[in-house]
């Protein structure tokens, strides 16, 4: 029997140890830790992994909502930036006993109940960015077409960048490029980015799914070290990396559940791709749906980097109520300032220089 050679040396096993969960998503690294977090994202549960160990914990934070995303805080342990409902809030967890929110950093204003937070990461300035999308595809009937939205954290509060969104998904960025998906749209979006301001602009079409044979959806995605991309498609059965820059897919991998919704990469060097997947819908049963995969082998890892740069970047809390944002450049030592510089020289990466006051309390995100 012929192996296709994209995927020779491939595999991809179960992580028994991290069960099934019913709406996988927003799987995110942390190095220092060497675990991964991702969330059940109806159920409303955090859950970490220690790979090495097989240690596996979850938590539920209160007021039973939904969770969209989790992304860790800088220099504060235990600590992430998470979405539940609406709300941006800032939450402590230490991986063992239940978790508590600290505050709402933010929230979105709609009618109760008709949407939610879906995905959200920072990027490399340590900026957060979270879209939205309707609630009713949760209840099991046709959504309200592109009423959700693509929302930056600011020191002015959220603000609103991107109108008229089906199902807010995927982001990943490189240089002054910031790709996106709205998975109703069934393609990979990309945009020019003003790292200083967060200003999007010359929203272009790097690949689509349908015109490329690939079936399913886009959903989450990641991005590696040479800048392709990394594709989960919902409802496809696989990952795909494309080069977004000649809209060409590269390669295909088969993941046992039909529901891929997100990757991330792990592991020491950065070159194993966990990949989350759910089980809704007609995939509500199946013995694959809703476990956590891990891919090894490809030959490829992620931006060894992101944290290095987001170092110098940190999200400020200011005001009389710690209430208001700042996004400022911290001081940081010659040893830090040389292992940015080696890091950039690697990878290309643009230095952005804000012009901010640092705050006593700050918060970090680790892109």
């Amino acid at each position: 029997m012929s192996v296709d050679p994209e995927l020779a040396g491939v595999q991809v096993e179960e992580v028994t140890a991290a069960g099934a969960v019913q709406l996988g998503e927003g799987p995110h690294w942390i190095d220092s830790e060497q675990a991964l977090y991702w969330v059940d994202l109806l159920a409303g549960v955090l859950h970490r992994l220690h790979p090495a160990s097989g240690k596996h914990t979850s938590t539920t934070p209160p007021g039973k909502k939904s969770l969209g995303f989790v992304v860790p805080v800088f220099r504060q342990p235990h600590h992430f930036v998470v979405g539940l409902g609406l709300d941006v809030a800032l939450l402590r967890w230490d991986g063992e006993t239940q978790c508590a929110i600290e505050r709402v950093l933010g929230s979105v204003h709609a009618t109760p109940g008709s949407l939610r937070f879906n995905d959200g990461k920072a990027d490399p300035q340590g900026r957060l960015w979270a879209g939205t999308m309707s609630t009713a595809i949760d209840k099991g009937v046709d959504p309200q077409p592109e009423i959700g939205s693509l929302y930056s954290l600011e020191e002015s509060g959220v603000k609103k960048h991107v109108d008229y969104v089906g199902i807010s998904n995927g982001l990943a960025w490189r240089d002054a490029i910031m790709y996106y998906i709205d998975s109703s749209a069934g393609r990979v979006d990309a945009f020019d980015l003003e790292p200083a301001s967060g200003q999007l602009s010359g929203r272009r079409c790097v690949f689509d799914l349908q015109k490329n044979g690939v079936p399913g959806v886009p959903d989450g995605m990641t991005i590696d070290s040479v800048g392709n991309l990394w594709v989960a498609c919902f409802d496809g059965a696989q990952v795909i990396c494309v080069d977004p820059e000649r809209g060409a897919l590269l390669r295909r991998i088969p993941i046992p559940a039909k529901q891929v919704t997100s990757v991330c990469w792990g592991g020491r060097l950065l070159d194993e791709l966990f990949v989350t997947t759910a089980a809704v819908k007609a995939e509500t049963g199946k013995v694959a749906a809703g476990r956590l995969y891990r891919v090894t082998g490809l030959g490829a890892n992620g931006l060894l980097n992101d944290q290095e740069r987001a170092r110098k970047h940190e999200i400020h809390l200011t005001g009389a109520n710690d209430d208001v944002l700042k996004v400022g450049q911290r001081s940081s030592s010659s040893e830090e300032e040389e292992r940015d510089e080696c890091a950039e020289r690697n990878y290309g990466v643009r230095r952005a220089v804000w012009r901010c006051e640092r705050a006593l309390s700050g918060i970090a995100l680790i892109p």
